[in-house]
């Protein structure tokens, strides 16, 4: 009975800390759009959120 309580327990530690590790990290900072150069009259960004950072691609 033990052993099946201690199994079932590290399945529970490994899934939360899967999923900590997995979360993004929670920020107070507001939300900003990055402001980009157009040259011509229509500019399309596309930001890709890669962890606490963002990248942006515009065209």
């Amino acid at each position: 009975m033990l052993n099946k309580a201690t199994k079932v327990s590290a399945a529970a530690a490994i899934a939360l800390s899967i999923g900590a590790l997995a979360a993004p990290a929670a920020s107070a900072a507001p939300a900003t759009t990055p402001s980009a150069t157009a040259v011509g009259s229509v500019a399309v960004c596309l930001n890709v959120p890669i962890g606490p950072i963002s990248i942006s691609v515009c065209l």
